[in-house]
């Protein structure tokens, strides 16, 4: 999610920008198993700002998820470790409500509407060859609904600079990835970095 405010801008404003940034991201289920993955994001963001403290924004970005763990495991005597990663690739659609506590600091919150690309798995025991394994469409749902809240920047630094912002949200998943599974959900959290690159345009 993508958040900015430039509070010298009139109510009614649409603003245009784009924002990148890194996950950290795991996939709560009743195992203990999951473990945080890394990934990025990084895509597009609209803003309507209502008045001089509060907006919509949504946002279209292409984002990695997942997890991945480790773990060592008994055999006849013998130890050895096995690795395994789970990655998931999105289209993320969140649509957040925000408002601007104060000059610079601002907190938001709504849906995230996301799209299931696809993913693969890749597993390893000991010092075997990776085993990588793509997901069928038939094994993941294809839509995931989610929340999404966290807190923003405003007018991050001075002069022409101060179109840059920096974002921090947690994501909480509340379908599930895979088909016939107990609950399998996407929770994460997203640091972003964004600036805006076209002047508002305002509404007559």
């Amino acid at each position: 999610m993508f958040f900015f405010c430039n509070t010298k801008l009139n109510s009614q404003e649409l603003l245009f920008g784009f924002t990148g940034g890194l996950n950290m991201n795991t996939i709560s289920t009743k195992s203990d198993d999951g473990g945080l993955k890394i990934g990025i994001n990084l895509g597009g963001l609209t803003q309507y700002k209502i008045d001089q403290n509060k907006s919509i924004i949504a946002n279209l970005k292409f984002s990695t998820k997942g997890q991945q763990f480790s773990k060592i495991q008994e055999n006849q005597h013998e130890h050895f470790k096995i690795y395994h990663t789970t990655t998931l690739y999105y289209i993320d659609i969140p649509i957040m409500f925000q408002y601007h506590i104060k000059d610079l600091i601002g907190i938001g919150a709504g849906p995230s509407f996301n799209f299931c690309l696809g993913g693969k798995d890749k597993s390893q025991i000991g010092n075997d060859p990776w085993n990588i394994r793509k997901f069928e469409k038939e094994l993941y749902n294809p839509f995931e609904f989610g929340l999404a809240f966290g807190v923003f920047t405003n007018d991050l630094g001075q002069s022409s600079f101060n179109n840059i912002f920096i974002e921090f949200n947690c994501f909480l998943g509340l379908t599930n990835i895979f088909k016939n599974y107990d609950r399998n959900t996407n929770t994460g959290v997203f640091v972003n970095i964004g600036y805006i690159i076209e002047q508002p345009l305002k509404k007559k």
